[in-house]
């Protein structure tokens, strides 16, 4: 597997890359060995102080891996990814495992000064090419807020919320500038952390995430008709195209693709309805 070295620039560690037959490992060089054994055993055994955030479909666990009270990141959150279908394990052979991706893609945001928790380590096991296992490590989040609420409620005032949503809308527009198709952007994968004024985001679940050439409008409309940003589109919008795009164009695009992708669901749902 051939990695852009350059992508390790705004890492604050050097990684290391481990390479063994069927398992693969990069990470802070005190973590790989601790990835590696957790991949090799049949069922994850974390320590007793573990705590599990979600089950399904991956599971989600908080943990500290090491013992050294001078890690810079004493507590992490570890990520095991599963198979949703049989089909995404036979595709497995033919391209980088969710773990691998998540890695190099938060790498990538580092790189750009975009915000993401610390990604630590990735680790996968293949057998006859197939992804057996793969975890991903990153920093925990300490103290974060849900943005959605935060947008919602607006505990903070209406002049805050703007803030925020101007933040995101800038995060979102470099991340598309530097190439990054997220792939998967809804507001629940963004975390928020600070107090008003000193807000600072951080952007989750990137094991879909490809880099690209460049982003054309019509990908960046259909990536931004994922966001449930309640009463604050228009605005959002307008924070996001400034004088580079049309508001109006992108708008009305993002929004016809979100009724679109909603009626397909609900045919989808029908049609499954019908069968059952």
């Amino acid at each position: 597997m051939k990695v852009d070295e350059s992508l390790f620039s705004a890492l604050p560690y050097r990684p290391e890359i481990f390479r063994d037959k069927n398992l693969y490992a990069i990470g802070h060089p005190d973590l790989v060995p601790v990835l590696k054994k957790l991949a090799e055993e049949p069922a994850l055994d974390l320590p007793g102080q573990s705590q599990v955030i979600k089950e399904h479909p991956n599971l989600i666990v908080q943990t500290s891996l090491l013992r050294d009270n001078d890690f810079p990141w004493p507590r992490q959150v570890i990520k095991q990814f599963r198979w949703r279908g049989i089909q995404n394990y036979l595709a497995s052979p033919l391209k980088k495992s969710k773990a691998i991706k998540s890695y190099l893609a938060a790498c990538h945001l580092l790189k750009h000064g975009l915000g993401t928790p610390m990604p630590l380590g990735a680790v996968e096991v293949r057998r006859w090419g197939f992804v057996r296992e793969n975890l991903y490590l990153t920093e925990e989040v300490k103290d974060p807020i849900n943005l959605l609420q935060l947008l919602k409620k607006t505990p903070h005032g209406e002049d805050n919320a703007r803030e925020v949503v101007r933040q995101l809308a800038g995060y979102i527009l470099r991340m598309h500038d530097s190439g990054l198709w997220h792939r998967d952007l809804n507001i629940t994968n963004f975390l928020l952390q600070g107090t008003p004024g000193k807000w600072r985001i951080y952007l989750l679940d990137l094991n879909r995430a490809v880099k690209m050439p460049h982003l054309p409008s019509p990908l960046r409309a259909h990536e931004l008709s994922r966001l449930k940003l309640k009463k604050w589109p228009e605005v959002f919008f307008e924070y996001y195209c400034m004088d580079r795009f049309s508001r109006d164009k992108m708008l009305n695009t993002a929004r016809k693709i979100r009724s679109l992708r909603r009626k397909w669901r609900d045919r989808l749902g029908l049609v499954r309805g019908d069968s059952g």
